[in-house]
């Protein structure tokens, strides 16, 4: 009956051992933590692009920084035409341009991605 015991423990602690070994490893956590920064609702600058562009399918929401995190301040409908005033790459790493309804004021941050050239070619 030991022996048997014996067995049986040695058999799930090498199950243990050898399931712990084959599985897979966690994604290691990035070494800075991203601050993200909002609350930019009026960029104080002057139009350094003079570029335009339209706003891909489906629309893109405007942001009061250059962060998804941030607030929401309205949204651009699909194929509506928007002027560049600059870009600012987040801590992500991601491309961000301020924009500009055609003859209004400045509106707010847009994602790279849902603007139909990638946005503004000139750094804020």
């Amino acid at each position: 009956m030991r022996i048997r015991r014996a067995l049986v423990a040695t058999a799930v602690g090498a199950t243990l051992a050898l399931g712990a070994a084959a599985a897979p490893a966690t994604a290691a956590a990035p070494s800075a933590a991203v601050e993200v920064t909002c609350g930019n609702v009026y960029w104080p600058h002057t139009d350094k692009d003079s570029g335009s562009g339209t706003v891909k399918s489906g629309g893109a929401a405007v942001h009061t920084g250059p962060y998804g995190a941030c607030n929401t301040v309205g949204t651009i409908g699909e194929g509506i035409k928007v002027e560049y005033d600059c870009y600012s790459v987040n801590g992500y790493g991601n491309r961000w341009t301020w924009v500009r309804m055609v003859g209004g004021g400045s509106f707010g941050w847009v994602y790279g991605a849902y603007l139909s050239n990638g946005g503004a070619t000139v750094r804020c």
